[in-house]
């Protein structure tokens, strides 16, 4: 991941850019605090109702590290930035065109930032203790499960694969389980029924993916542990 040391020298974002972002939660452990106190109460509160505290942590690390990157992009103050809410629960900030979307898992936030687009992303910590094909039975089509059937790594396959199809849901704006059987996503990357698809390099044990509904020309990869912000708090 490229290292960006402060909020007021993020790069461009342009139309034909994605903006990826990821934030290993425990070396932010020191900065849980202050990026708490960035969140909204509603924030808060769903934070505090994590029983673990790596939940809780990663919780705060979400919406903390998306509020500051959308006051980088947006120039809005990061406890000031209003959310909307599709019904699906997708956030959104209304007249802006800035588009962003999260996902975490494990130690890993992973988040997602583009303009004048759709964009879903998913992070997937791979579990080689999982019943996979049960899984992939019931949430694949039976094209997809063939092809995870007949790898090598049956488990890295499917998270892999996994990733594609929640990054896809998240970035159409629909968060229904049941809809994954109906669709197949490419195994590779690139374009299908016009969305496109590619693979995040996320070491051996994650699994990650970003689908957008215009073309990923320029897709760079930053550590949000290495920035510091304090000029966007207002």
């Amino acid at each position: 991941m490229e290292i960006i040391e402060h909020i007021s020298n993020l790069p461009m974002l342009g139309n034909d850019t994605i903006h990826i972002w990821g934030a290993r939660v425990p070396e932010l452990e020191d900065r849980l605090a202050e990026m708490q106190t960035l969140l909204c109460a509603e924030e808060a509160a769903k934070a505090e109702r994590f029983h673990r505290p790596a939940d809780r942590a990663a919780s705060i690390v979400a919406r903390g590290a998306l509020r500051v990157l959308l006051s980088g992009y947006t120039g809005i103050p990061a406890a000031e930035i209003k959310f909307h809410y599709l019904e699906t629960g997708k956030p959104y900030v209304p007249d802006c065109d800035v588009a962003f979307n999260i996902s975490h898992s494990g130690e890993w936030v992973v988040l997602a930032i583009g303009r004048n687009r759709n964009v879903g992303v998913d992070v997937e910590k791979i579990r080689w203790d999982m019943d996979v094909m049960e899984i992939a039975s019931r949430y694949f089509t039976p094209e997809e499960a063939l092809l995870i059937e007949s790898s090598e790594d049956i488990h890295a396959l499917f998270f892999h694969h996994w990733s594609r199809k929640e990054a896809y849901v998240k970035a159409i704006g629909s968060g229904l389980f049941r809809e994954l059987s109906s669709f197949s996503v490419p195994n590779e990357d690139g374009e299908k029924d016009g969305w496109y698809f590619q693979r995040l390099e996320a070491g051996s044990k994650y699994a990650a993916a970003v689908v957008s509904d215009r073309p990923i020309n320029i897709l760079p990869c930053y550590d949000f542990a290495a920035l510091s912000w304090n000029s966007c708090r207002g």
